[in-house]
């Protein structure tokens, strides 16, 4: 039983890290990947589209965010830290 658990438990890890490699490849990200990718619900990232505070685009009415632009996006609000 124990071997099984460990078995499974390898599969389980597995598993996780082609599912982390597959969100990383994507570039083109749905409100619910962008909401994931950056901590946030989904509604707040909704509402930061309605308010156009994130950058976005909509392809036949559907929110697309492009994940590079995100990081973009993060990297020019970073405050510097004082050393």
């Amino acid at each position: 039983m124990n071997q099984i658990s460990q078995q499974l438990g390898n599969i389980i890890s597995e598993l996780r890290l082609m599912r982390e490699q597959t969100s990383a490849e994507r570039e083109i990200l749905s409100v619910r990947q962008a909401a994931e990718f950056l901590g946030l619900s989904e509604y707040t990232i909704r509402e930061w589209v309605r308010l156009r505070r994130i950058p976005h685009s909509k392809v036949n009415g559907t929110i697309k965010l492009r994940r590079s632009r995100l990081i973009r996006w993060i990297d020019r609000g970073e405050i510097p830290t004082i050393e």
